[in-house]
């Protein structure tokens, strides 16, 4: 049994990872029904939705940020390994501590700076320029979670790195 798995801790994470692609991947289903409506409608009877381009864009940030904490603790995300594959053992271990917390301060970063520009956007009730009322904050929340999560998901997996002897799970070796 894994450390995330034994760790409550772990159990948490790994419900709102799950929780965070579940909405994800509603928000695709979404994205891809409203495309392909609007399409038909458009050609069948001349008739497209109000905004959907607009509200497509409103959409598209829960697709992309949403699950970025998923694949990080998956390994299924993009890593250049030239380097790290050559080394075992407590040089490996080191860096990638030193990955994770490069990764843990960029992502509070984005995640503070995004969650100011959602902030803003809701406290003024920006709305977008569409032939409907759509409200910018409710795309732009998605980024905050989004990286807030991914920044949590590195402070965890530098955890388990420091904890576990047998080092990077999950296919990481």
């Amino acid at each position: 049994m894994s450390n995330e798995m034994q760790h409550p801790l772990g159990k948490f994470l790994r419900f709102l990872r799950m929780l965070f692609v579940g909405i994800s991947s509603l928000s695709l289903l979404c994205l891809t029904l409203m495309i392909v409506a609007d399409t038909f409608f458009r050609y069948v009877f001349s008739a497209p939705f109000p905004a959907s381009v607009e509200i497509s864009q409103l959409i598209q940030p829960y697709v992309v940020f949403l699950p970025l904490a998923y694949a990080l603790a998956t390994g299924s995300h993009v890593r250049v390994t030239l380097l790290t594959e050559r080394i075992s053992g407590n040089p490996k271990k080191w860096v990638s501590c030193f990955a994770y917390l490069v990764g843990l301060i960029f992502f509070s970063i984005m995640a503070y700076m995004s969650g100011l520009n959602f902030w803003e956007s809701f406290r003024i009730n920006e709305t977008m320029l569409a032939a409907i009322k759509l409200y910018w904050w409710i795309g732009k929340l998605a980024m905050p979670l989004g990286t807030a999560m991914i920044a949590i998901e590195c402070a965890y997996q530098m955890f388990l790195v420091l904890t576990d002897s047998t080092v990077l799970q999950q296919g990481r070796n």
